[in-house]
């Protein structure tokens, strides 16, 4: 027997739905890369500015939270250092990475 034309449909519709709803759920949390998986964010807010740090070892991860406007990606990335120093009570040696993601070396 053949189905209707639209039955498949209806369905993949609503796994779409779903899948969007859990992209959206997920794209609002912080998610460290996977070497820091396990450990304990370190959130702090820095002029205005929430950031999550993630830190093992001599390696940290610091993550904005929150939106970033036009020509502010600079300030953020030494609000993130700072933050990441203030966190881990070390010197940040070396940072790779943008606004969004800074992966840093610490010097304790």
């Amino acid at each position: 027997m053949r189905e209707a034309p639209g039955a498949c449909r209806r369905g993949r519709e609503g796994d779409v739905r779903w899948l969007c709803l859990g992209a959206l759920v997920l794209a609002g949390c912080a998610s460290p890369s996977a070497q820091y998986f396990g450990v304990a964010p370190q959130r702090v807010t820095v002029q205005g500015t929430e950031i999550a740090v993630y830190r093992r070892g001599a390696q940290a991860q610091a993550i904005r939270l929150g939106r970033a406007r036009r020509g502010e990606h600079a300030a953020l990335r030494a609000r993130m250092v700072a933050a990441t120093e203030q966190v881990t009570g070390c010197a940040v040696a070396a940072s790779d990475g943008d606004s969004g993601v800074l992966n840093l070396r610490l010097e304790c």
